[in-house]
């Protein structure tokens, strides 16, 4: 009886360090990691990072702004027209989506031909966006403004969140919708 006793005990220590050894990533390897794809994405692509906002919202086609508050990255093609307002509605389209986190090196088309029409958001109700990194760009652009950006997965989607998905969109267009 003790040498089966002592078994289960040893079977049992045995279980508990296999455990407890378990080589998942914690939360700061996933963002550890994120900061290094971010970083060979911008190498790869000769990107330059921009701490300041260009005052003109004129951006060279490599130039991306790092927005402090969000970690997003973004370049603005077109700064568009008019600003939203605290309420307006904003229409998403977005095309040429990597997933940077990913070996995949599939360029996804997105919803920007999409006959299910544009992702809806209110400006300033946080409880309608499905990405808070999406609407990193919106202070500084308006009605038919384009950009490029790099969402970081803590800014990204549920599903990005969730998977720690760091995302490249290669063209995000927004249009303003007055109340």
């Amino acid at each position: 009886m003790r040498k089966k006793s002592c078994r289960i005990s040893f079977l049992i220590i045995v279980i508990l360090y296999t455990i407890s050894c378990n080589k998942t990533p914690t939360y700061i390897d996933r963002l550890n990691d994120e900061k290094k794809t971010i970083k060979a994405f911008i190498s790869e692509n000769n990107i330059s990072v921009l701490k300041e906002y260009p005052s003109d919202s004129i951006f060279a086609p490599n130039e991306f702004y790092l927005d402090p508050a969000t970690g997003v990255y973004y370049n603005v093609i077109d700064k568009g027209g008019y600003k939203p307002n605290l309420g307006d509605e904003i229409y998403i389209r977005f095309k040429d989506v990597r997933y940077l986190s990913d070996k995949d090196t599939t360029v996804h088309p997105g919803n920007y031909y999409s006959l299910y029409g544009p992702i809806e958001s209110i400006y300033g109700n946080l409880n309608t966006y499905q990405s808070t990194g999406w609407l990193a760009p919106i202070p500084n652009v308006g009605h038919k403004a384009k950009v490029k950006i790099i969402v970081p997965f803590n800014s990204g989607t549920i599903y990005d969140q969730s998977n720690y998905n760091t995302v490249y969109y290669g063209l995000m267009e927004y249009r303003i919708g007055r109340n």
